[in-house]
């Protein structure tokens, strides 16, 4: 046996580093490692849900990483895809590759949702294994492109449904009229995503993939994620949709009066993630309105208070009016400075005047909210519209109450420390002995 050379030195990482990017170039320290960097953010339309994928009202999806929108029909699933879609193309310059395995959208309707159609080709798609062919054609051609020093065009690619998705046994034994079970499903979808997933990320290219729930036996998750865990494993971030009925009270009045019974016009959607990588895994809401755009605010509204935002429901009292309050009701109430558009005589232009001191009253039940930055009161309305919520206002709403409530906690955090000190102590006596 060969003597061995005693260590008179220490090799560095960069030597090691070096050979491995001859040997394997696709692999680069973290820092400058395009899959390990997020580009961009693609907003969904509502500014609440941007909050639930990534912690800010101005993010949303995050390019390079997969959607999992899981739920049962009429929850919503198509609709956000297309709202991320439609978002992607006006304002980042994607387009948009839909593989519909349902025949679930047409012309009209996508471009009912704002949707610019002349940027999304409809592809579609009958098994698990064509999907899979086509996705690696499409990684294929991107590699072709770069490799020619060519930047490959912006692409979403969107798979409308995977639970809709057949297998090609599957499809034979119908032709053949065998009855066996098809076993190779699930297998085909770990393919799909071992194949396709890593690529995707690497490429830039945000995957959103539709999927269908069932009910489970289990306690703890009631709803099932079809698919298996090729899904589960694979997918960046998995939101679980449940929904509720969205009443339009004119419109129902108005058919009631035409002897027409009143109909659905929306449904309430419940976001619950079930896995997370960007923002703590909190359960939001929004409302989802057939046949047009979501309104954004729809769900910031949990979130505003009087100390950051300036709003509150409730009425705007004059110091005179205040002064007859009996002083348990004076207790509830703030002074702030209120202010009104006022026509300059000498410049005919409106300017802003303030004027004396008022009070703000909160109130559960009144119609109008008081507007700091309005100076005064607006209807309520107004709650779901840029009016109450201008650029300044999201911005520091997003600062100091949506970061802090949804962002991951900063890893010098005592929170996990806090969590087990409330386990310890919910821990019965006679456990601990």
């Amino acid at each position: 046996m060969a003597k061995k050379k005693p260590i008179t030195g220490k090799a560095s990482f960069s030597t090691l580093n070096d050979l491995l990017n001859k040997i394997a170039p696709d692999g680069e320290m973290i820092e400058i490692n395009p899959i390990a960097k997020i580009d961009e953010w693609i907003s969904t339309g509502s500014y609440i849900l941007n909050a639930c994928l990534s912690g800010s009202v101005f993010g949303g999806l995050p390019n390079r990483r997969s959607l999992v929108l899981a739920g049962e029909e009429g929850t919503g699933k198509t609709y956000i895809a297309l709202s991320i879609c439609r978002n992607g193309i006006r304002y980042q310059g994607y387009d948009v590759i839909y593989f519909d395995s349902e025949g679930s959208i047409d012309r009209d309707f996508v471009a009912r949702l704002g949707v610019d159609t002349s940027h999304l080709r409809l592809q579609p798609v009958n098994t698990v294994e064509e999907f899979n062919h086509i996705a690696a054609q499409i990684t294929t051609m991107f590699e072709a492109m770069i490799e020619k020093g060519e930047q490959p065009p912006k692409t979403i690619v969107v798979l409308d449904s995977l639970g809709n998705l057949s297998s090609e046994k599957e499809v034979e034994d119908s032709t053949s009229g065998s009855n066996k079970r098809d076993m190779t499903k699930q297998q085909q979808i770990r393919k799909l995503f071992r194949v396709n997933g890593l690529k995707f990320a690497k490429l830039g290219i945000p995957f959103i993939i539709n999927n269908h729930t069932y009910d489970s036996l289990s306690m703890f998750s009631p709803k099932e994620i079809s698919g298996g865990g090729g899904v589960k494993y694979n997918a960046s971030i998995i939101l679980i949709l449940g929904k509720g009925k969205l009443d339009d009270e004119k419109e129902e009045e108005k058919q009631k009066g035409n002897n027409i019974d009143p109909v659905k016009v929306g449904v309430t959607i419940y976001v619950t993630p079930f896995k997370q990588r960007f923002a703590r895994p909190i359960k939001v809401q929004l409302h989802i309105p057939f046949y047009k755009a979501p309104n954004p605010y729809v769900g910031l509204e949990k979130f505003v208070n009087w100390d950051v935002c300036g709003v509150m429901r409730g009425n705007m009292l004059t110091d005179k009016e205040y002064q007859k309050l009996s002083d348990e009701d004076k207790k509830g109430c703030v002074p702030f400075q209120g202010w009104e558009m006022v026509k300059n005589e000498e410049t005919g232009k409106m300017e802003k005047k303030d004027t004396k001191f008022v009070w703000a009253q909160p109130k559960a039940t009144a119609r109008q909210l008081i507007c700091k930055h309005l100076g005064g009161e607006t209807p309520l309305l107004d709650l779901f519209t840029d009016k109450v919520f201008t650029k300044e206002m999201l911005t520091e709403l997003d600062e100091k109450i949506i970061k802090p409530t949804f962002q991951l906690p900063d890893i010098n955090s005592l929170e996990d420390l806090e969590e087990l000190a409330e386990i310890i102590d919910e821990t019965p006596e006679e456990e601990t002995k």
